[in-house]
C-alpha cells in the first residue's frame, strides 16, 4: 500500500499571534492568510512483510515562516489518517502533534495547508471557525502581481521568537496584550479590504501590521528592516511585513506600480530569494 498527500504553505496578511491558545482562551482571534502553490509533500508505504516508510519534503525551505512545518504536517497526517480524512481532522492532529513537539503553536497554519484558497479565520479557545470571506478577484490578482515574497535567508525557530512573548502575556503585560488584539483587529480590517478591493487600505494595514509587531519586539522585524526601510524610503515599496513569527525568514513587500522588477533586485542583491507565488485553492491533495 502506497499514499501520498501534499499540502500548500501560506502567505500570513494580518492577525498572527491572535490564533495562538494563550490569547484565544480569553479573548477571539482573527487571522486572513492566502495558501500558496508552494507544497509539502508526504508519502507512507507498507511493504508486503509490513514494514513501514515514511518520507516527505517541502518545496520552499523550513524556517521561512511560510507554515512549511504545519504543511509538512497536515501532509503527513492526512496520509496517516486517509481512510478517515477530513480537512478538519488533518488540520487539528496537525497541531496537536506541534503541541507535543513543544512551544507555543497557534491554529491558522494548519487551517491555511488543509484548506486552500483565502481565509478569514476566527478563533475563540479550541475552536476555529472559518468565517464567510470572498475576496475580490482583482484585488488576488492584485497582490499575485505586486506582492513580492523575499526569503532572506536567515531561517527563525518560531518557539524561539514566540516564547519571551507569550511569558510577558501572561504575566499580564498590557502593552502585549493591546499589541496583539490590534493585531486581531487588523485582520478584520484586512478581510474587509480584500472584500471590497481597497488597495490603498490593504498597504495601510500591512504597515500598521509592522508597526504593531515592533511593540511586541522589534527583534520580529529587525532582520530585514534595513533593506526593507530603504526600499519604502525610495518610493520602491509602499509596506512590508514578514511572515509568521519574524526574527528572520521571509518578509512580503507590496511593490509599487512599475516597480515590481526592482524590488526584486534590491532583493537579490541583498542575498535574499525570490519566491514567486499564486494562490493556492486547493488545501490537502491526497493520492493513493
Amino acid at each position: 500500500m502506497k499514499v501520498k498527500a501534499s499540502a500548500p504553505v501560506r502567505i500570513d496578511l494580518a492577525g498572527g499571534w491572535s490564533d495562538v491558545t494563550y490569547f484565544t482562551k480569553k479573548f477571539t482571534g482573527s487571522v486572513v492568510n492566502i495558501a500558496i502553490n508552494k507544497r509539502a509533500y508526504a508519502e507512507l508505504s507498507i511493504d508486503n512483510e509490513g514494514h513501514l516508510k515514511v518520507s516527505y519534503d517541502c518545496e520552499v525551505p523550513v524556517g521561512t515562516g511560510l507554515g512549511t512545518s504545519s504543511a509538512i504536517n497536515v501532509a503527513l497526517l492526512s496520509c496517516i489518517n486517509h481512510s478517515n480524512f477530513s480537512p478538519e481532522k488533518s488540520a487539528e492532529m496537525a497541531h496537536k502533534f506541534e503541541i507535543i513537539l513543544g512551544g507555543p503553536v497557534g491554529r491558522q497554519d494548519q487551517w491555511a495547508s488543509a484548506y486552500g484558497g483565502a481565509q478569514h479565520l476566527k478563533f475563540n479557545d479550541e475552536d476555529v471557525e472559518i468565517m464567510p470571506f470572498k475576496p475580490m478577484p482583482s484585488a488576488i490578482e492584485w497582490l499575485e502581481k505586486h506582492l513580492i515574497i523575499a526569503h532572506s535567508r536567515i531561517a527563525h525557530k518560531s518557539g524561539e521568537v514566540h516564547s519571551p512573548i507569550w511569558e510577558k502575556f501572561n504575566l499580564g503585560d498590557s502593552q502585549i496584550i493591546e499589541a496583539i488584539t490590534k493585531l486581531k483587529d487588523l485582520a478584520d480590517d484586512m478581510a474587509k479590504a480584500l472584500e471590497s478591493d481597497q488597495r490603498d487600505s490593504i498597504s495601510d494595514i500591512l504597515n500598521h501590521v509592522t508597526l504593531t509587531t515592533d511593540k511586541l519586539s522589534p527583534s520580529i522585524n529587525d532582520p530585514v528592516r534595513i533593506v526593507c526601510d530603504s526600499l519604502k524610503g525610495k518610493d520602491v515599496i509602499s509596506a512590508w511585513k514578514v511572515m509568521g513569527a519574524g526574527g528572520g525568514g521571509a518578509v512580503a513587500l507590496l511593490s509599487k506600480k512599475g516597480k515590481v522588477n526592482e524590488t526584486k533586485k534590491v532583493c537579490e542583491n541583498a542575498g535574499w530569494m525570490i519566491i514567486d507565488w499564486s494562490i493556492d485553492k486547493n488545501g490537502v491533495l491526497i493520492e493513493k
